[in-house]
């Protein structure tokens, strides 16, 4: 139900931060395992409709390319209560 996608740098935790300003949330690998592992990894459900999984690809493709180009972005995650 899951797939990893396996990045030549460990960026994994800067993508997390950076979806969401491109209107995808994802789970860093390293919430996967301790120490830092899966940096390079992000684990992505594949249950939705394929026109809504292609969508979000494209969308965490901007992302990486926003990241490889300086970006930090400017998401505020949600106030935890």
């Amino acid at each position: 139900m899951t797939l990893w996608a396996t990045f030549r740098e460990p960026i994994s935790s800067r993508l997390a931060a950076i979806a969401p300003d491109y209107g995808v949330t994802i789970a860093a690998g390293p919430r996967f395992g301790i120490g830092g592992a899966f940096e390079r990894h992000i684990r992505l459900p594949y249950t939705l409709p394929s026109s809504q999984l292609t969508e979000a690809v494209r969308r965490l493709t901007q992302a990486q390319l926003a990241l490889s180009q300086g970006a930090t972005g400017a998401h505020d995650p949600a106030p935890v209560a």
